[in-house]
């Protein structure tokens, strides 16, 4: 097979940014080779070979990639997905690929060990690791409440818990041990029941997206985001950030700070944050871009910037482009099922598609489908995304305002739902 190509390891999760990312690598002239543990359908016509392998299991891994790389003329290795920021670095550097260096991406999966690479920088929130409720308590009377705990090593808002009185660490922690365990999601297979407490943040929550290329920290927009309460899964996120230019260059200089510090390179970057009344705070940071249709659709919406095509140029080493050629204001709205049950569809989705702003609309669970919500699942509570643009804030936030009021889920309660 000629041509060089782009080695993908897995793909996100979410279809249409799956998707997105093997148009990116064609619309730069590469073909695809993908290694993963499955192959979706809708990918087969855009990849030139599939190899399926256990991608938690890293020797494996990077056996099988360095045959593929017996095979083609591999460009890069990209990664789009957090469980994989490790392994795409440990391909890369075993095949003398532009990556993550390999301590910078434990780094990145580790939310613990990131803040201990950071604990010179001003902008941490106060922080303890924890394994059990003794310890929880202990880091608790330390740091005082509120706080949050989560998992060290999870990925996507999974097992996030605001503790707001003493009752609530009990709890919070026999939950934790049950979803931070394999069984639950294969994500735990590395630091299993490990998790980090920290002080709770008031502020408006933001969003970084860049990346970093030969050292260089380059920064495309700030993300003004929403998020539910009292389990932050993903609810809404906006571009650009409104903050104003003061907290903008403060976030800015911060995340300069925070890549360099972790010693990021030849990566994309997702950076979340708040800006408190004690100005910015940092709270983590992930080695890949933006999910939620942040890096595959709003930004490339509302700047023109080809994010995922910058993804597959940062992989190969090629110069990025991250001119924009336009200056809108684009967003993501998330419709939640409001209790678990079947779902059996959406109220006022016609209306909304039929007005001009609104770009995409996508369902993300299937008309039928069981939906739980948290804490017993952290995955399927989402229904449907609808993203939109306008040429100015006011406008994009009545029209995802529209969203919130207008489209409906319609669920039925199944008889074990309680």
């Amino acid at each position: 097979m000629t041509g060089r190509h782009v080695l993908f390891v897995n793909l996100r999760r979410i279809p249409r940014e799956g998707l997105e990312s093997l148009l990116a690598a064609h619309r730069l002239g590469y073909g695809i080779v993908l290694i993963g543990r499955s192959i979706p359908d809708f990918a087969r016509p855009y990849v030139d070979e599939f190899r399926e392998v256990d991608t938690y299991q890293e020797d494996r891994s990077v056996k099988l990639a360095r045959e593929v790389a017996g095979d083609h003329d591999l460009a890069g290795v990209a990664n789009f997905t957090e469980i994989d920021v490790q392994l795409v670095s440990a391909i890369a550097a075993d095949l003398g690929l532009p990556g993550m260096p390999r301590e910078a991406a434990l780094r990145a999966r580790n939310k613990f060990l990131m803040k201990e690479a950071l604990a010179h920088l001003d902008v941490l929130p106060r922080y303890r690791r924890v394994h059990s409720l003794d310890e929880l308590r202990g880091a608790v009377a330390d740091l005082g409440l509120p706080a949050v705990v989560k998992p060290t090593g999870a990925s996507g808002s999974k097992g996030i818990f605001e503790l707001r009185e003493p009752g609530d660490l009990e709890p919070a922690m026999r939950r934790l041990a049950e979803i931070a365990r394999p069984e639950f999601d294969p994500v735990f297979r590395q630091f299993g029941a490990e998790f980090i407490v920290e002080e709770f943040l008031d502020g408006p929550e933001v969003s970084v997206e860049g990346f970093v290329a030969g050292g260089t920290v380059h920064i495309v927009a700030i993300t003004d985001k929403r998020t539910t309460v009292p389990f932050h899964l993903e609810l809404e996120h906006k571009v650009p950030s409104v903050l104003g230019s003061p907290a903008e260059a403060e976030i800015t200089a911060a995340t300069r700070d925070v890549v360099t510090a972790l010693g990021f390179d030849h990566c994309a970057f997702h950076l979340e944050g708040k800006q408190t009344p004690r100005g910015f705070r940092f709270i983590e940071i992930a080695g890949r871009p933006a999910g939620d249709y942040i890096a595959s659709h709003v930004v490339p919406l509302a700047t023109g910037v080809d994010f995922f095509a910058n993804v597959i140029r940062v992989a190969t080493g090629e110069p990025l482009d991250l001119r924009p050629d336009r200056a809108l204001h684009a967003g993501v709205r998330f419709v939640l099922a409001p209790e678990g049950g079947r779902f059996d569809g959406v109220d006022g989705l016609p209306g909304i598609c039929a007005r001009p702003g609104y770009d995409h609309v996508f369902f993300e669970q299937s008309v039928g489908s069981r939906i739980a919500v948290p804490p017993e699942h952290f995955g399927l509570q989402r229904l449907v995304a609808v993203c939109a643009r306008h040429g100015t804030r006011a406008g994009l936030d009545a029209l995802l305002a529209d969203v919130e009021s207008s489209v409906t889920p319609r669920m039925t309660r199944d008889p074990g739902d309680g």
